[in-house]
């Protein structure tokens, strides 16, 4: 696709947020090791795709299939000690990647530590292009709840009972001297 090739002068380096981009997808807090995973192998691809080093940096503890300064698949991870430090060390990171870094972030402390020498895209604009893709292990997108859409029938109103005919019956309009008031009752469809 070539979303960076815009940023070709130098050797362009992606410096991930991956709590940022954790936000903006929906987990939220404590994410669980298996989510990481997905989330770094679905940068492993836009990396490939891109053609771009990507540089992921996470929180905590490093997981065991990721541990912390070495590659996973094809990009580097690393990992800050806490919360707390990590818009530092996002920031010490993309400094340290030269002129082509670019720090994807939507932590706004971590861009104004970073300053005006690395370049800096927000997680929403770069969602953008990170979900075009297409992702075979990514959740299937529902209703606000993160529940998948279903394919059910609406809902039917309760029936009165004492009717023994299902269909409403239609209010005829009635008859009054305004030819006007005529006209608007016969375009609308009355009903009880």
């Amino acid at each position: 696709m070539g979303l960076f090739n815009l940023f070709k002068p130098a050797k362009t380096v992606l410096v991930v947020d991956c709590l940022s981009l954790n936000d903006s997808m929906g987990m939220k807090g404590k994410v669980p090791p298996r989510n990481q995973l997905q989330t770094l192998r679905r940068l492993t691809r836009f990396s490939q795709r891109e053609k771009i080093e990507v540089v992921a940096v996470l929180c905590g503890a490093p997981l065991n299939k990721a541990p912390a300064g070495k590659k996973f698949e094809d990009i580097t991870v690393l990992y800050s000690k806490s919360a707390d430090v990590h818009a530092k060390f996002l920031a010490k990171t993309a400094a340290s990647k030269g002129p082509g870094a670019i720090l994807l972030s939507g932590n706004a402390a971590a861009e104004k530590l970073a300053g005006s020498s690395v370049k800096a895209m927000r997680v929403s604009t770069f969602r953008k292009a990170f979900d075009v893709g297409g992702d075979p292990e990514a959740p299937e997108r529902g209703n606000k709840n993160g529940a998948p859409r279903s394919n059910r029938p609406p809902r039917r109103r309760p029936q009165k009972s004492g009717s023994g005919d299902n269909k409403p019956k239609e209010r005829r309009p009635e008859k009054t001297a305004n030819s006007e008031a005529d006209a608007i009752n016969e375009l609308i469809d009355l009903v009880d």
